[in-house]
């Protein structure tokens, strides 16, 4: 039987579909149960890329303002964390308000004029710029109540070299922007103000989500939809829309600024740790039917989500169960990690964007990202301080002790992490040498814990019971736990935490999960031939992990522990002994219950290997 077409009344993958002789009529026609009830529910994932947005990147024609302006900072060795930013009016004196004055005409493009328009612009000279600067935001806040974005902006003279000032109203749709003059507006002396009119022209020319429905040029009204030019087809990049469901609200239409960061909390939540390969989404959908309450996607390379590749954003997919969802990316340079956070910002739904700093595979240590970012302080910052400033959601960075077994700088690092722009840090209790071959050492997680403070730090490392929960709560300050490869062995040891009890669950309630695991997949994957052998390679992955766990119930002494190799044992039945085995072939036999058989000559090698199991 068809399992999407039995939940949803249609089958999308049509004639395609394995398991199509339950939705296919005699004559060749995809069957719809319902018609009056469409398939709906099939699309409650977001964060998939557009076709647009797609070419855009590929052809290298998508552009990130805020990047563009950060790593113009690192340039030019200007001040580059955004508390600066916020903190600026303090640092404004008389001698630095001509660097302002330079910043803002670095950071908004002026539309040409034609040498009329300029006759009649005032020409101003160099010495009241600032007051007449000033003055352009008193006038500004006065028509703060109109339905216009109203800035104020500078050209320099061609023919004097005097800077002329330009009281003009910037009116942002996408990429398209015009002007119209305004009226002189009266002096003022608010040192304040100048700094306040700095942050909004940056913000004009960072944000695209300013636009309104109907704006007022040159005294007519023109639809958000037609470009000042008069061409009505706009790209839908160039307009991007709010889409609501159910009742308009305020938090519907109020849109965040650059400055501002939607915050959230972390503390005493449970982590279901990003897992490569196998923290996929139908395996997130699992831990948080079991009480996950985080949530976040496989680790994602920036270079590959910046060239637009499918294979790199079907990691960034989100399922609507998925209440608190982060991303994981990794890099080693400021401007891919940075550009890669503006562009998730903009068009993905996320609740958190996260930095690997823990990865110890070859490949990515010796390109310079994962681990080897822990010894790169100065790359470190510049990528934790661009991200943060381009982002309008937390950020958080995941990290291992060090990179070598006795020399340990992870205490060194975080207490930097906080003033660069993190809003928490996890710390893996062991290194990039040790891999997993020795206990984590929580006693050091419990250090950095100490000097985190106040910002939150997780934990991560051998849990595999609510007793090892207690107790790693109980030795160390830190702010919740991540779970890694315990969820990989029992994904119901979030309920066991939450219940903190032990679960004797039996194989058939063991088997459910799986069968579970396999509708979430071809569900995502689909229901063709390729749809079913990928759900088949990745259940096959998980499952290299699952037949790591020993029921309750035969358990010589209670709890198991994560690192103890079990010895051979006869489950209660014959199911409960076939999912303990280590045989792949035994593997493939579960895998064909719920998917069929498989493929001729099929063959399977597990991608992850533990070397406490080697």
């Amino acid at each position: 039987h068809c399992y999407i077409f039995e939940t949803y009344g249609f089958c999308p993958s049509g004639l395609a579909c394995r398991f199509g002789c339950s939705h296919i009529s005699s004559e060749q026609v995809n069957i719809q149960r319902d018609k009056s009830h469409p398939s709906s529910q099939l699309n409650s994932v977001c964060n998939v890329i557009p076709r647009y947005l797609q070419e855009q990147l590929r052809k290298r024609q998508l552009k990130f303002p805020r990047s563009s302006m950060y790593m113009k900072q690192l340039k030019n060795n200007q001040p580059s964390d955004s508390g600066d930013m916020k903190r600026g009016v303090d640092l404004v004196t008389p001698e630095s308000r001509d660097e302002i004055v330079d910043k803002i005409e670095d950071s908004v493009l002026v539309p040409e004029i034609n040498d009329s328009e300029k006759a009649s612009e005032p020409v101003v000279t160099e010495g009241s710029t600032t007051d007449a600067l000033v003055t352009g935001l008193e006038e500004e806040h006065k028509r703060s109540s109109e339905n216009m974005v109203g800035e104020t902006c500078l050209e320099y003279d061609n023919t004097s070299g005097n800077k002329k000032l330009f009281n003009e109203e910037i009116i942002v749709r996408g990429n398209e922007s015009e002007r119209t003059s305004l009226s002189d507006s009266k002096s003022g002396e608010d040192i304040s103000a100048v700094m306040d009119l700095c942050v909004d022209v940056m913000n004009v020319s960072s944000n695209e989500d300013r636009s309104k429905d109907k704006c007022s040029v040159n005294n007519k009204v023109v639809d958000a939809d037609t470009k000042v030019t008069g061409n009505p087809h706009v790209h839908p990049s160039d307009n991007p829309r709010t889409h609501t469901s159910g009742s308009l609200t305020n938090e519907d239409l109020v849109k965040l600024k650059p400055l501002e960061k939607k915050k959230v909390d972390f503390r005493d939540k449970l982590y279901l740790a990003p897992l490569t390969t196998v923290g996929n989404l139908p395996f997130r959908r699992i831990c948080k039917r079991y009480g996950a309450d985080i949530t976040c996607g496989e680790m994602a390379m920036s270079t590959n989500l910046l060239q637009g590749q499918q294979s790199e954003w079907a990691l960034l997919k989100r399922h609507e169960s998925e209440d608190l969802f982060g991303v994981q990316v990794c890099g080693s340079f400021p401007d891919t990690m940075t550009r890669c956070a503006e562009l998730i910002s903009s068009h993905c739904t996320v609740d958190f964007v996260d930095i690997n700093v823990g990865c110890p595979i070859d490949l990515v240590f010796k390109k310079g990202a994962g681990c080897a970012l822990m010894q790169r302080k100065t790359r470190f910052q510049q990528i934790v301080t661009g991200m943060s400033q381009v982002l309008d959601c937390p950020l958080t960075v995941k990290m291992r002790t060090g990179i070598y077994d006795k020399s340990w700088n992870a205490h060194k690092l975080i207490p930097n992490l906080h003033d660069w722009g993190a809003s928490l840090v996890t710390v893996h209790g062991r290194s990039r040498e040790q891999r997993y071959t020795k206990l984590a050492d929580w006693k050091y997680i419990n250090q950095c814990a100490q000097i985190a403070d106040p910002m939150p730090l997780f934990g991560n490392g051998d849990i595999l019971s609510f007793e090892d929960y207690n107790l790693f709560r109980e030795m160390s300050s830190v702010a919740g736990v991540m779970v890694a490869r315990g969820a990989l062995i029992k994904p119901w040891i979030f309920t066991e935490i939450k219940e903190q009890r032990h679960w004797d669950i039996s194989s058939s309630e063991r088997l459910d999960i799986i069968k579970e695991y396999t509708h979430y997949g071809l569900e995502h994957w689909g229901s063709d031939t390729q749809g079913v052998e990928r759900t088949r390679r990745f259940l096959l992955e998980w499952l290299s992990f699952l037949h790591r766990y020993i029921p309750v119930g035969i358990l010589e002494r209670v709890p198991q522990r994560i690192n103890e190799r079990p010895p051979y044992y006869e489950g209660r039945d014959e199911m409960e002994t076939l999912m303990s085995s280590r045989n792949c072939q035994d593997w493939i036999k579960i895998s064909e219950m719920f998917l069929g058989p498989v493929p001729i000559n099929f063959s399977f090698l597990p991608k992850h290997k533990a070397n406490s199991y080697s």
